[in-house]
């Protein structure tokens, strides 16, 4: 069964939200939380497999929130939900380690396929979120964003062969099991390669791996 801790300055959205993943028998609510900062509280009490996080929210917003939780525990998985599809926030989840994006108003399907999808190591985007993210991608291929952090130097960052192609697939959008097909290796093993990737980069999820891709220019080459 899938944990779930939510976060929402409003009640009304808070309680709808529970009543609705507690509808689902492979879901349930270990805690709704009014801020950032109850949020905070709540996680290091009831340690959720995922976090429905709203954006702005008094004494501290999701996006800040989302970072204090990711430093806490980098395996707990932040869902941004939010009315608020905008470009800044977008950039400051990932950049913060948020794992999907969905708006207020998706269907009750699309959330829980989006939960489970999310806590299945995977990222989740909805269609018109995904628009602002490949947007974001091109114009941060083209500029000088965070060049020094994320340059891709093979040697320096002592990434193998077979994980700079890794890196190129989680860039092209490839799921696990895609990879284990393209690279003919187990899942476990994908897993595994995936892991030792963000540590060596120094980055949270999958997500920010594809920006690495796209930005470092490793998009461009055979492997």
């Amino acid at each position: 069964m899938i944990s779930v801790l939510i976060v929402d300055d409003q009640e009304l959205m808070r309680e709808s939200l529970q009543i609705l993943i507690n509808s689902n028998s492979n879901f349930k609510t270990v805690g709704l939380a009014k801020d950032g900062q109850d949020a905070v509280n709540l996680v290091k009490k009831t340690n959720p497999d995922i976090v429905l996080m709203d954006i702005r929210m008094p004494e501290l917003n999701g996006i800040e929130c989302t970072k204090f939780i990711k430093e806490y525990d980098a395996s707990i998985k932040v869902i941004i939900l939010t009315t608020f599809n905008d470009d800044d926030y977008i950039y400051n989840a990932i950049k913060n380690g948020a794992d999907g994006f969905l708006l207020k108003g998706v269907s009750k399907e699309e959330l829980f396929n989006s939960i489970v999808t999310v806590h299945n190591g995977c990222s989740a985007i909805d269609p018109q979120t995904a628009k602002k993210v490949f947007s974001l991608f091109g114009r941060m291929a083209s500029s000088s964003f965070a060049a020094t952090r994320l340059a891709v130097d093979q040697e320096d960052n002592n990434l193998t062969t077979l994980e700079l192609k890794i890196i190129q697939l989680i860039g092209k959008g490839y799921s696990n099991k895609e990879i284990m097909s393209a690279c003919n290796l187990a899942e476990g093993t994908v897993r595994n390669y995936i892991s030792t990737i963000l540590k060596k980069l120094d980055l949270r999820n999958r997500t920010q791996i594809a920006i690495f891709a796209i930005q470092s220019g490793i998009m461009l080459h055979d492997y």
